[in-house]
């Protein structure tokens, strides 16, 4: 019926010009039909014994006002939801997740291979290679229930998603569909053009993924994943995503994926408040590791505090016979001052302007025989080759860089550090000082402090590293003065010896 379809498709316009969109151009397919108007919804009879064959397209605007008409405002409330994005990690039947085999990758995902061009011209019985197409790791909700045979829609997160999925993290993404320069379309999901997407796990047991034969899927390891992506010039062309928002890419989401895997698989990871990655409903991605700084003395090599003691006893004897100190008062003043050589400046005993009497102090106290006093470290070097060679390697120590630079000779790893930051360019400032972690990263040439690495065995140090932002792992659970065992809230990790640092951080490390 000709003359009430055009008085529908008036009112239809009318109703459009009403909603709240972005200005975009959509085409809508409108059947001559008994069209019916129920409030805001309109839809039509294609079975109505009047409908009739030809269709009439007719462009509209804005987007949103035409969402609201077709799909109603139950639906239109739905589509405000923020995407959901779905990983499915193939297991056997008999594997728990309670080792630490996700650590270096071994997870196995189910991606979905989009064959391109090329791949569609070559033969149907030639296997499928990655090579020539297109694969996601990440499934909408429709293919993941299409897939896992699961019924129903996805819950809000504050209620309890279908037993299948588990929910991991969320993170934020840049809303495309968002007219920022209308107040009135701001949400709860939508606040400046920013969403909080939800990412989800499901998992399947071997004989389930059997079924994914055909061409059209692969299992993979994150670690194939993600030598996919660096070996690929251009990540987006290799590795996409075919979830309808396009604003966070694939690779991104991966990288966040496997961020909290390792967060969660890893014993003893502290999710430190205020750093990238440690809220769940806004989860961020850490910048990758730039520069690490080791200490030296007791943290390097552990020898039962030997060389510390001797150090004491030197410390202890100039302070008698150069200064006339009373025994025992170097020791008040390292506890009062933080280092007895702090104490001696403090007091007036050394003056930081007299380069003859600091660096007379600092030699007489420091000359020790270290190639007796320790040896070749060759577990030591091995993990050291294997950190990655984008990341650079400084020594950050207390002491004085010549005693460092022995003790890096004799362990054997000399020439795997690019610098050494001593007391002296700390401008004898303690080293749990602040202004000491800044020397040090201007020395190292780096400005994001979440973009370093500290490792040392004292909790004063790691403290004053957390309010700097850096990333620290205590080593050594046994206090040298107490005895007893000593930990550090504002370390991410905490280890026994220098050796445990790849099972606690893989990030560092190459595989």
């Amino acid at each position: 019926r000709p003359r009430a379809a055009q008085s529908g498709l008036r009112t239809l316009r009318r109703c459009a010009a009403m909603g709240n969109g972005n200005g975009r151009l959509l085409h809508l397919t409108i059947t001559y039909s008994f069209i019916i108007s129920c409030g805001n919804s309109f839809f039509t009879n294609p079975k109505h014994p009047r409908a009739r064959e030809p269709q009439l397209k007719f462009g509209v605007t804005p987007f949103k006002g035409i969402q609201m008409m077709m799909k109603g405002p139950t639906e239109a409330t739905a589509t405000k939801k923020p995407p959901a994005y779905i990983f499915i990690r193939i297991v056997s039947s008999s594997q728990e997740r309670t080792d630490a085999s996700g650590i270096n990758g071994d997870d196995a995902l189910l991606v979905k291979v989009a064959p391109t061009l090329d791949s569609k011209r070559k033969q149907s019985s030639d296997p499928p290679n990655i090579s020539h197409g297109q694969i996601t790791p990440i499934f909408s909700l429709e293919d993941h229930n299409t897939l896992i045979n699961i019924n129903g829609n996805m819950v809000d997160d504050s209620s309890v998603s279908p037993p299948t999925l588990k929910r991991l993290f969320a993170f934020p993404i840049e809303n495309d569909h968002s007219d920022k320069s209308n107040p009135s379309n701001s949400s709860d999901d939508c606040d400046g053009g920013t969403l909080m997407a939800s990412v989800y796990e499901s998992t399947l047991s071997i004989k389930q993924g059997e079924i994914f034969n055909d061409s059209s899927y692969k299992v993979m390891t994150l670690k194939e994943l993600f030598q996919l992506i660096e070996t690929r010039s251009s990540c987006s062309n290799q590795i996409q995503h075919h979830y309808p928002n396009q604003s966070s890419p694939t690779n991104h989401i991966l990288h966040l994926y496997r961020q909290h895997q390792l967060d969660s698989i890893i014993p003893g990871r502290r999710l430190l408040h205020g750093t990238s990655g440690s809220n769940i409903d806004d989860y961020t991605l850490r910048p990758k590791p730039a520069v690490v700084f080791f200490d030296c003395d007791d943290c390097l090599y552990f020898d039962q505090w030997t060389i510390a003691g001797h150090l004491t006893d030197k410390i202890e004897n100039h302070c008698q016979k150069e200064f006339g100190l009373p025994t025992g008062y170097a020791y008040t003043l390292y506890k009062k001052h933080g280092t007895a050589l702090r104490g001696l400046i403090a007091e007036g005993y050394l003056s930081k302007d007299c380069s003859v009497s600091m660096d007379g102090f600092l030699d007489k106290v420091h000359d020790l025989p270290i190639h007796e006093l320790l040896s070749p470290d060759v577990p030591l070097r091995d993990m050291v080759l294997k950190i990655d060679p984008s990341i650079r390697i400084f020594v950050f120590t207390a002491s004085v860089s010549h005693h460092a630079q022995r003790c890096l000779e004799a362990l054997g790893i000399a020439d795997l550090v690019e610098g050494i930051i001593d007391v002296k360019d700390c401008q004898f400032e303690t080293k749990h000082s602040i202004s000491s972690f800044h020397i040090a990263m201007e020395k190292a040439g780096i400005d994001d402090p979440e973009a370093c690495v500290f490792l040392d065995d004292s909790v004063k140090n790691i403290e004053s590293a957390r309010k700097v932002g850096w990333r620290s792992v205590l080593v050594g659970r046994v206090g040298r003065d107490c005895g007893k065992a000593v930990t550090s809230e504002h370390a991410e990790h905490e280890i026994d010896r220098i050796h445990h640092l790849p099972e606690v951080f893989p990030e560092l490390f190459l595989d």
